[in-house]
């Protein structure tokens, strides 16, 4: 089963279901990172480490490896997009940071003109 039937399936077993909800979830981080909403994204990767230690608890049968190996590849996929994002605000903060401190400098400097 393709990763598009995955997620789209309306009868799964109970493997396929795990399987699948791990993958949903780890759309929806990516989702949240894109909005900017990092709260929740940290609270769902808590979720989504639980989800995946339950399924990975037990052996994956011959018949699901390879469905389980497209699932993984795809969820380092996603982890390596937010990781992606994560950097860049990262970078834009650190930009308006020293932005706002060069800014608080130059007020100080024309206060301290202004006061004398």
């Amino acid at each position: 089963m393709s990763i598009e039937i995955l997620r789209n399936a309306e009868v799964l077993g109970t493997r396929e279901r795990e399987l699948r909800d791990i993958l949903l979830m780890s759309e929806n981080i990516q989702h949240l990172a894109e909005s900017n909403d990092w709260a929740e994204a940290v609270a769902q990767q808590y979720r989504r480490r639980a989800l995946m230690d339950i399924f990975f608890a037990k052996d994956c049968a011959p018949s699901e490896s390879q469905q389980v190996a497209e699932v993984i590849e795809a969820i380092l996929n996603i982890d390596q997009q937010v990781t992606d994002i994560l950097y860049l605000q990262r970078s834009s903060m650190l930009t308006d940071a020293n932005l706002s401190r060069k800014n608080v400098r130059n007020v100080d400097v024309y206060l301290s003109h202004s006061l004398s």
